[in-house]
């Protein structure tokens, strides 16, 4: 992970993470908890790549950082984790929420219309998605990379049961994808995507935080040539088992002609970078992209 490019992969898969599996369905989270107080100091001691970039996104919010800002940070970003899989390896997690603008989205599928709903990694986008196939009654689709290992493939398979939203996969034929979200959009659905990392040469250079970063432009293409809204979505939380989901301003890309798409489509990703920026600054141990994210 250099020069602010995401390889695709999800690190730190293996006998760890089933560790963590088999205390969250058998004893629930208090123990898995106590475990990550310390799994979380000797992270924080060996893990340079990772203090850099939270170092760097804090100076971008004019945040001093002390090791207790890194340890903070990455204790924050397990319980992330270890709530995703309670929701995977048990059908009541326990975890409760609130949630804010929702009917943005309600406006959209009660009348037939597709919405794609834009995350990043800030709070937990995992819970969201199951969230909302229950309370919407509309299909949610989540993109989600195909560039893991193996091992994390079958570890997660085997404690997927209760995953109630459809993977649209993003591989090796982009056309591929994007035919599986226009289908998607058009039969009424949501597709769910986080818009944060790009994996390939296919951005938007905007401001972000107060200085250039790179955006992938391709769901901004999709929703242009559909004609849909794009909803910036976070779910954040509040307490140890409480967050709020909340639905941003809605983004609408005119299609204009052909040599004003290009400009309509990198006003849209700038709106965007602008609103997590600004959810950024309001929970920032939620903020979960540990690489160089600005070039």
């Amino acid at each position: 992970m250099s020069n602010g490019k995401w390889s695709g992969k999800t690190q730190g898969w293996g006998v760890g993470i089933k560790t963590f599996f088999a205390l969250i369905k058998f004893f629930g989270y208090f123990p898995a908890y106590f475990l990550l107080v310390l799994v979380c100091a000797v992270y924080t001691i060996i893990s340079k790549k990772a203090r850099i970039a939270v170092k760097n996104f804090r100076s971008h919010l004019g945040l001093k950082t002390r090791f207790w800002d890194y340890y903070a940070h990455f204790f924050s970003f397990s319980i992330s984790m270890i709530h995703r899989t309670g929701l995977l390896v048990k059908k009541n997690s326990g975890l409760k929420y609130s949630t804010t603008n929702e009917n943005y989205i309600e406006e959209e599928t009660e009348n037939g219309r597709g919405v794609i709903l834009l995350s990043s990694h800030i709070g937990n986008w995992g819970i969201a998605g199951e969230i909302l196939s229950v309370r919407l009654k509309a299909k949610v689709n989540a993109l989600m990379v195909e560039r893991d290992g193996e091992q994390m493939k079958k570890t997660y398979e085997n404690v997927n049961k209760n995953q109630a939203v459809n993977i649209i996969p993003i591989g090796e034929n982009p056309l591929e994808t994007m035919m599986s979200v226009k289908t998607a959009l058009e039969n009424g659905e949501i597709v769910a995507a986080l818009g944060d990392r790009y994996i390939d040469e296919n951005v938007a250079e905007v401001d972000f935080l107060g200085e250039k970063a790179k955006f992938p432009r391709g769901i901004f293409e999709i929703a242009c040539i559909t004609n849909t809204k794009v909803i910036p979505v976070f779910m954040t939380r509040k307490k140890i088992h409480f967050y709020d989901f909340r639905a941003g301003d809605p983004i609408i890309i005119s299609k204009g002609d052909r040599k004003n798409r290009k400009e309509n489509i990198d006003k849209a990703v700038q709106n965007f970078a602008n609103q997590i920026g600004e959810q950024a600054r309001v929970t920032p141990l939620q903020w979960y992209n540990f690489y160089k994210f600005w070039d």
